[in-house]
This record gives C-alpha cells, sequence and structure tokens, in this order.
C-alpha cells in the first residue's frame, strides 16, 4: 500500500475546507440528478459484440453512487448483437433478487453488485465467479494498478478476486468550520474531545444538539458499534473462525461509548440515518457528524442548503487517545454470477466497461470512484480526509468472513436495549455473544 506524507490535523483541516469552497460549483453541477442523468451515454464500449443476439441482465441497486456504473454498460454497450439491462432495484431488493437468482439453475441476472456484508457468502458458496484468469489476460490492458490495492483486496477471498471495484468510501468526520473558527475550536482527535466541542457549540450558539451520528436502530446503531468497538481495537470473531468474540472488555468499552454518544445527541437520533443527519447539517441543527464520505455531496449543493460553502472534512477522532479512527471502510464492486449462461469473457470485458476510466468520471461527482486518477481528478473535498483513513493503520472494513451478514443483522436490537439503557453494557455484550453464536449456528457454520 502507498504511503503518504501526513500533515498536521490543523493543517488538514484547512486544506480539506479550502478543496471544499474551491470545488463546490464543479460538484453541484456533476452530482446535481445524480442517478436520474449521468449515466454512460458517452462511455466507449470498445469491446467485440457476440456472434448471436444475447442479453446481460445486470443487478445493481440504485443510488447516485452505483447507478453511473450500470449505466456505462447500459447505454454505452448496448447494440448490435447485445443488450444490457439493469431493472432499477432498491437496497435491500437487490440482496434478495441476487441470492434467489445465483442459487437457482435459472438465473436471471448476470452481473450483480457486491459489498462486503455479502460478497464473502456469494463466494463461499461459488456464486460468483473468480476473475483471477481474466485479469491475467487482460489487466493490464484495464489498467487496474489505477486501483488502490486495499480496494482490490477488500474484493478478494480465499486468496482469488471475486470482484472488480466501482466506488469506496470511509467514515469521516463533517464539521461546520466557520463555526469552529468562531469558536477557535479545534477538531478533535478524541472523542471526549468532540463532546466538548459539542458542549461549547451549544453554549455558545443555542444549538441544541450539535452532534448528530447516524444511529437508526434498524441498523446504522450497528455501524456506528462498529466504529468505536474498532477504534479500541476490538475484533468480532477470533480470527477468520467463526468464534465470536463480543464479550470481550473491548466490547463493554465500547458499548459504554455507545451509549455515552447517544446521550451527547438529540433523543430522537435513533430514527436517523444518514438522509436525516445530512438534513439536520443542512439546515443548521447540527454541525458536527460521521458520514460516509460517498453521502455527505449534498452538504456541498448551494441549492441544498445555504452553509454550502461552510462544511469541511478530516479524518475521524479515535475514541480514545491513542487509539485508531473510529472510521469503516465499505467497497462496491461487480462481480459475475457463475451460473449465467453469458459467455464469461463478454461479461469480464463488460465488468472493464463498467469500472473503467469513463465510468468512474461519470460518478465523481457522487462518490469516490475505485480508479485514483479520475477520483483525484474530480478533486472532491471529502477525498483527502477518506483516503487518508484508507491507507491509514485500520480502515475498519467489516470482517470478510460469510458470516458477517448474519451476525450483523443479529445485533441491532441488542445495541439499541443498551443506547436506551434497557440493559447495561455487561449484559448487551453478554447477549451481543449469545446472539453472534445463534446467527452463525443457524446460518450453518
Amino acid at each position: 500500500m502507498s504511503s503518504i506524507l501526513r500533515p498536521t490535523r490543523r493543517a488538514r483541516a484547512a486544506r480539506f475546507a479550502g478543496l471544499a469552497a474551491a470545488t463546490v460549483a464543479a460538484l453541484t453541477l456533476t452530482a446535481c440528478g445524480a442517478g436520474a442523468d449521468v449515466g454512460g451515454a458517452g462511455v466507449a464500449c470498445d469491446i467485440e459484440q457476440p456472434d448471436s443476439p444475447t442479453t446481460v441482465n445486470v443487478l445493481s441497486y440504485s443510488s447516485p453512487s452505483s447507478d453511473p456504473f450500470a449505466d456505462a454498460i447500459v447505454n454505452g454497450c448496448s447494440g448490435g448483437n447485445l443488450t444490457v439491462d439493469a431493472p432499477e432495484t432498491d437496497f435491500a431488493g437487490q440482496n434478495q433478487r441476487a441470492v434467489q437468482s445465483m442459487s437457482s439453475s435459472s438465473p436471471s441476472y448476470d452481473i450483480v453488485e457486491v459489498y462486503g456484508t455479502v460478497y464473502p457468502l456469494y463466494s463461499e458458496r461459488g456464486w460468483i465467479t473468480p476473475l483471477d484468469d481474466h485479469i491475467a489476460e487482460k489487466g493490464e490492458e484495464l489498467n487496474l494498478d489505477d486501483i488502490e490495492p486495499a480496494l482490490m483486496e477488500s474484493l478478494s477471498y480465499d486468496g482469488k478476486q471475486m470482484a472488480l471495484p466501482t466506488f469506496w468510501g470511509t467514515v469521516i468526520f463533517v464539521y461546520r468550520a466557520d463555526l469552529f473558527e468562531e469558536l477557535g475550536l479545534e477538531v478533535p482527535t478524541t472523542f471526549e474531545e468532540m463532546f466538548a466541542a459539542a458542549d461549547t457549540i451549544r453554549e455558545e450558539t443555542g444549538m441544541q444538539n450539535p452532534l448528530a451520528l447516524p444511529i437508526a436502530s434498524a441498523g446504522d446503531v450497528s455501524s456506528v458499534f462498529n466504529q468505536i468497538y474498532g477504534s479500541l481495537g476490538g475484533e468480532w470473531f477470533d480470527g477468520d473462525t467463526p468464534v465470536p468474540t463480543l464479550d470481550s472488555p473491548e466490547s463493554v468499552e465500547a458499548l459504554d461509548m455507545l451509549r455515552t454518544t447517544y446521550e451527547n445527541m438529540s433523543d430522537q437520533s435513533t430514527s436517523w440515518a444518514s438522509p436525516e443527519v445530512v438534513t439536520q447539517l443542512q439546515t443548521g441543527q447540527a454541525a458536527m457528524s460521521f458520514l460516509f464520505a460517498g453521502r455527505v455531496s449534498a452538504l456541498l449543493d448551494e441549492d441544498q442548503t445555504e452553509y454550502f460553502d461552510s462544511f469541511a472534512f478530516d479524518v475521524p477522532p479515535a475514541v480514545k487517545e491513542g487509539g485508531t479512527y473510529a472510521t469503516s471502510l465499505s467497497v462496491d464492486g461487480l462481480a459475475i454470477a457463475e451460473n449465467s449462461k453469458v459467455d464469461k469473457d463478454l461479461l469480464f470485458d463488460l465488468l472493464g466497461v463498467a469500472t473503467g476510466p469513463e465510468a468512474a468520471a461519470e460518478a465523481a461527482g457522487a462518490t469516490i470512484p475505485a480508479r485514483t486518477t479520475e477520483a483525484q481528478a474530480a478533486e472532491l473535498p471529502f477525498e483527502p480526509a477518506a483516503r487518508e483513513v484508507l491507507q491509514s493503520e485500520r480502515p475498519n472494513a467489516l470482517p470478510l468472513v460469510p458470516w458477517m451478514s448474519d451476525v450483523f443483522a443479529s445485533v441491532a436490537p441488542i445495541l439499541n436495549q443498551v443506547v436506551s439503557g434497557e440493559i447495561t453494557s455487561e449484559e448487551g455484550a453478554a447477549q451481543l455473544q449469545a446472539a453472534a453464536e445463534k446467527a452463525i449456528a443457524d446460518s450453518g457454520f
């Protein structure tokens, strides 16, 4: 992994804020309507046409971040004997349809979007095709070296490359630079400093809840737990084995901090996912948050918020001094369904177009594309903070094991009870351990 020189936090904060002011106009133009009219109509599709009429079906959930990659081949590659379709699908429906199709003898989809909590399961069950032979043949032609090695590794399994990355994000710290400057606040390096900054903003400005994190009970609370737990050095499992370690001292400490974090926010925050938190920031009801980098572009749109030129971005604080960033890494990509009846060479060629430079450039207004050249050419004001996290000691992706999705889904109700004070952190840790063990057993691992 490449290394970078790390400026001081004050210098980084100034640099990220400056980038926000310098690029907001360009970002507004590229981000507006993302997902509706940012497709790959202009993306070149120089691939060998099939000899007979062929339809390729792509299963990708609809979002401003993911649409440009699917659109690149739907709009750019359909013609002649080839038709590429990508029916509109929401996030929850995408996974359900993927499982149904890839476990069937009559597949509905040929190319499938994957991400951290699902692709290890798809890989373990042999539902997606290893790409190593295709990469050995055409990887240099596709210039895959332009993709950060950590992103490729995040979509590998058991030593095999299972998908090509499309876009990525890490959780970063978002804050109102104007208020921080006015009140003489430093970018926090620990949660204690973050809580103190919130107190100062509350006392000096009257803002009731300066800190707003997406901690919705349906699942965002699990992501925040992962950020805190990872910053404290906690591990979900004993290595790559299906043995949970969620009753550890670090887990108890993480649950304590999860509850403390909630107590420093609005009592309505358990109903807030990322869109609600973005609204809090846009309307001036909040001044600080943790958000995935791919979800912050709306903060820089002058048509959506009067504070569009006031936001800045930095690496997240650690839970306590000496810990790693309270963050998480998420990587999306495209894979080939193993049971597809379409020629795999053709499907890999389509993957090359969908994850290529032109598609990446189309997507850069709404997210961070996996290709470094296009990501940095776009001068996204949130990209430097995200990349610094990516290249840090612990970007803290969820464990890439096939039972992770079942365990992740099982812990949210318990975390909600800890947040609400219904159970203690010690009771919560014991229940997390039991729930994880049951989820793993029920899923057959």
